[in-house]
């Protein structure tokens, strides 16, 4: 378990870019295996005097190598791989010069190539390929006066078996880096179509609760144009309501084809005195009534402002050409009258209605 933490520690990338986590978990992974490897090779020297002269060549290349661990642990991907490629170059030029036999390390250029294939961007392949190529040449002209010596064949197989390891090591981590950017893209695009359902479904219910928010919206339009449409029925009732009950309040009769009786009952506010006078003009003229009879028998009390309407009544009668008489004048009615002065002095008062019809009868059929 603490193996486990501790390479899973090793390969923690510190970087937000899923790119540069990836290339630089295989940076970690291709560096520690040549690690490995170098240590490899330290322990085969031990007991092959063959090998000590490589193990001398590459350590310090190790430590190249765990600088390059540091670099990509932090994010800095492309130094990291320079790095690593840079000191891969560098062993395989020094070791057969020093070595003074050059072997079968040509063939080991492709592996900083597989490196920059694996750790580069396309840009950065093309410039490592570049690069490679470059020392390759450089090998050749330092090794030119180098004497040609066939291997022996523990010498092939050591050789082969070493490169053959570090292409299979390389192989995995590039395989195992992609496998994982590969699981992780899936992972994402999972997250995405679940993610894309969840909001499908939030977007059909928030559709849903509009729809239903409006359905109840306009239940309620609907309910409020019936108030109001049954508001303004039971106005216009109450209107004529009010119409009927004021032609009610004042009913004109007609007596004759040109006499009018309008009996006053109750007492009158401001708005009844209004339409009593309003009322009895329209009589007037509908009836061309030469005769309005204004029976004050039933008014309890008449003030100062009924007064001025009975004059107003009087007064506009007569334009319409008509004369008007009062008949039961109650002694408050009458001090009203009264304090009017002259302006309703030319009106005629009589007792009872039937005084009053008698003495307009005869001036009618007289006419």
């Amino acid at each position: 378990m603490r193996f486990k933490a501790l390479l899973a520690g090793l390969f923690r990338i510190n970087h937000a870019d899923a790119n540069i986590r990836r290339r630089g978990k295989a940076i970690v992974g291709i560096t520690f295996f040549l690690v490995c490897c170098i240590t490899l090779i330290g322990i085969f020297s031990i007991f092959a005097t063959g090998w000590r002269e490589t193990a001398l060549l590459t350590s310090p290349f190790g430590l190249l190598g765990l600088a390059a661990i540091w670099l990509a642990r932090r994010g800095m991907a492309n130094r990291a791989a320079g790095l690593l490629i840079t000191a891969a170059l560098m062993a395989l030029i020094a070791a057969p010069v020093l070595a003074n036999r050059v072997a079968f390390t040509p063939f080991f250029f492709l592996l900083p190539i597989l490196m920059a294939f694996i750790t580069l961007s396309p840009r950065g392949l093309l410039f490592a390929s570049g690069t490679s190529l470059a020392a390759l040449g450089l090998l050749a002209l330092l090794t030119q006066n180098i004497p040609q010596t066939l291997p022996q064949n523990s010498e092939v197989f050591g050789l082969a078996s070493t490169l053959l390891l570090m292409i299979i090591g390389l192989g995995y981590v590039g395989s195992r880096t992609t496998h994982q950017a590969i699981h992780a893209m899936n992972l994402a695009q999972q997250r995405s179509r679940e993610l894309t359902k969840t909001l499908q479904d939030e977007r059909d219910q928030l559709s849903q609760r509009v729809d239903e928010s409006t359905a109840e919206l306009r239940q309620s339009l609907a309910n409020s144009e019936q108030l109001i449409a049954e508001q303004a029925r039971l106005l216009n009732e109450n209107d004529q309501q009010r119409s009927t009950i004021r032609s009610l309040s004042l009913p004109i009769l007609p007596l004759h084809q040109h006499m009018l009786l309008a009996p006053l009952i109750g007492t009158f506010d401001q708005q009844r005195l209004h339409d009593v006078q309003a009322q009895l003009l329209q009589a007037v003229e509908t009836y061309q009534a030469k005769i309005l009879l204004l029976d004050l028998t039933g008014v309890a009390v008449l003030d100062q402002a009924g007064a001025a309407m009975l004059q107003q009544i009087v007064h506009a009668s007569s334009l319409l050409g008509a004369a008007v008489a009062f008949i039961g004048v109650r002694p408050e009615a009458a001090q009203a009258i009264v304090s009017m002065g002259h302006e309703l002095g030319n009106v005629r008062v009589f007792r009872d209605l039937q005084a009053a019809i008698q003495q307009h009868s005869r001036l009618l059929f007289d006419s």
